[in-house]
C-alpha cells in the first residue's frame, strides 16, 4: 500500500477557518434580517414561515461556525508541537473561541425573540 503526501500548510487552515467565522456572521446577519423583515407581512402563517425559515438560517449559522472551529482546534492539538514558530498558535486558539460565543449569543439571541416576540403587541 502506497502513502500518499499532502500539504500541510498552517496558514490555509487559519485562513479556512477565517472563512467559517465570516460565513457564520454573514448567514447570521440574513437570518436577523429575515427575522425582522419577517413582521412586515399581514397573513400570520406567511409571517411564521419566514420566522422559522430565519431560525434554520440561525441553526445553520452555527453549525458553520462551530464546525468551522472544531476542525479548527482539531488541527492545532494535532499539531501544535510541530507548527513552525512564526505561527501564533496561543492567539490561534482564541480565534476558535470567537465562534462558540458568537453561537451561543445567536442561540440566546434567536430563541428570545423566537418566544418572546409573539407576545410583544403589533399594530
Amino acid at each position: 500500500m502506497t502513502q500518499l503526501s499532502f500539504s500541510n500548510n498552517p496558514n490555509t487552515v487559519y485562513n479556512g477557518m477565517m472563512s467559517g467565522q465570516r460565513n457564520m456572521f454573514l448567514s447570521s446577519s440574513i437570518a436577523i434580517v429575515m427575522f425582522g423583515f419577517s413582521n412586515n407581512f399581514k397573513n400570520h402563517l406567511l409571517r411564521w414561515t419566514v420566522k422559522l425559515i430565519s431560525m434554520g438560517i440561525f441553526i445553520l449559522s452555527c453549525y458553520i461556525g462551530i464546525t468551522a472551529s472544531n476542525e479548527f482546534m482539531y488541527y492545532l492539538n494535532s499539531y501544535k508541537n510541530k507548527l513552525p514558530k512564526h505561527i501564533p498558535v496561543e492567539s490561534w486558539y482564541r480565534w476558535g473561541y470567537v465562534s462558540y460565543v458568537y453561537s451561543i449569543i445567536l442561540l440566546f439571541i434567536g430563541t428570545s425573540y423566537l418566544f418572546i416576540n409573539p407576545y410583544m403587541k403589533h399594530d
